[in-house]
């Protein structure tokens, strides 16, 4: 399949762990070079707003769909089809496909299921730019980005006591939210995720192009059981332990070289390519 179109969807949380994001693209986006040139799409998949998805593809100089906030919700460039894709609502030059509750209404059903149990709670509403920046040990850029939540909100339970943060969890998924519990904080949303809005891509790109061979790279996206709209999964090892991610170059070398595969030989090796294939 020499002349197929490959399309990459990257779990990009899998494979940032604590890097600033800043850095990390920076070092990626050079790499990332000749997916333009091939005209292969990266999707970016992440637990991440829409806000800083949007700068991270700024950063690496792209601008194609992404799956925002763990299945929030997915974003297609107003312009990109050239099709006419039911479901969407028009918003800030996007067709938004939203399966997400919105922000205030998941606010509203987290503070008032927390104090209806007597359990003190602070959220991403209730802190300032600052106090998220100082907290999350990032930029202040950063933070205001992960502050603009549209479809869930992070929180912790100021009671360090376990059990009180599992009975809101426990309480919070009665509530018919999903409360996705994390190190520093827990997030809440509809019981949506991410494999939702890449298989809704997939079959866009395949009704646009029937030609096009989907590869999903990195942590959730390369798991067995999820999506199953995928034609290839990738994993790549986490070779840089200190930050809990993979090295930048290596992570964009893995795409880079599944678009040469696909390129150059009949059907996709990807057991060539760097990091840890299935």
């Amino acid at each position: 399949m020499p002349n197929s179109r490959l399309v990459v969807f990257a779990d990009i949380d899998g494979v940032l762990g604590d890097q600033h994001v800043g850095t990390f693209f920076a070092d990626a986006a050079a790499t990332l070079r000749p997916l333009r040139r091939d005209d292969a799409p990266l999707v970016l998949c992440s637990d991440r707003t829409r806000a800083e998805i949007e700068a991270i593809q700024q950063r690496i100089g792209i601008r194609h769909p992404f799956v925002c906030e763990g299945g929030g919700a997915v974003f297609i460039p107003g312009d990109y089809f050239g099709f006419h894709v039911s479901g969407v609502r028009d918003l800030a030059g996007y067709h938004a496909v939203e399966f997400g509750r919105p922000y205030a209404e998941v606010v509203e059903i987290l503070h008032r299921t927390a104090d209806r149990m007597g359990i003190d709670i602070s959220g991403f509403s209730d802190m300032s730019v600052e106090e998220v920046a100082q907290d999350c040990h990032v930029p202040l850029l950063e933070a205001r980005l992960a502050k603009l939540l549209e479809y869930g909100e992070r929180f912790r339970v100021l009671d360090s006591n376990e059990s009180t943060r599992s009975r809101l969890v426990r309480a919070l998924n009665a509530t018919r939210l999903r409360c996705v519990t994390g190190r520093r904080y827990d997030y809440v949303g509809a019981p949506v995720d991410t494999s939702t809005g890449v298989t809704l891509l997939c079959r866009l790109y395949q009704y646009a192009d029937e030609g096009v061979v989907t590869v999903g790279i990195g942590g959730r996206i390369a798991d067995d059981t999820l999506p199953p709209a995928l034609d290839r999964r990738v994993t790549v090892s986490h070779d840089d332990p200190a930050t809990g991610g993979v090295n930048a170059v290596s992570w964009a070398e893995t795409i880079v070289g599944i678009a040469e595969d696909l390129r150059h030989h009949e059907s996709p090796v990807l057991g060539t390519m760097r990091g840890h294939h299935r």
